[in-house]
């Protein structure tokens, strides 16, 4: 078994593995997040929902699991919370008599507004410990991160 080596800071202070350092900056990120949505009185997985419909537009309820990376009894209890409360409704598709698809009301366009001003509000408190210059970079690097093409699966 080959040995591994810490990577260091400039600093030398040693770095955590990359897999722990995204977990803890998705904890710290998710952490903040629910409390901006708190007053609305909507978990982030609702604001997840509420966001991609808003970006997307009309979804099945399968786009919208795999979207946010939910499995399917959770997604219908998301999706009728937000029907319940008159920010969603379902129909059906107009492709797919299987499906349903799951679009924004009125009133979810409203919430997804609040939505969106608490997500800037994170962000805003996210990227405090980054200087103005070095955000959108930071931005920009881990979207190609996050967003390229997955690599193929070894055999």
């Amino acid at each position: 078994m080959g040995s591994y080596t810490v990577p260091m800071t400039d600093d030398q202070t040693p770095l955590p593995p990359l897999g722990l350092t995204l977990r803890q900056a998705h904890l710290r990120a998710a952490r903040m997040f629910a409390e901006e949505l708190r007053p609305l009185e909507l978990e982030n997985v609702h604001a997840g929902v509420l966001i991609n419909l808003g970006m997307l537009g009309s979804r099945t309820q399968r786009q919208l699991m795999d979207s946010v990376g939910s499995d399917k009894s959770a997604m219908v209890r998301y999706i009728d919370s937000l029907e319940s409360r008159g920010l969603v409704h379902r129909r059906p598709h107009p492709t797919d008599r299987r499906a349903h698809a799951v679009e924004l009301t009125e009133a979810g366009e409203a919430a997804l507004t609040e939505v969106l001003a608490a997500s800037a509000r994170t962000e805003e408190r996210l990227l405090r410990c980054l200087e103005p210059g070095e955000r959108d970079p930071f931005r920009e690097l881990l979207g190609r991160f996050t967003y390229q093409a997955p690599e193929p699966v070894r055999e």
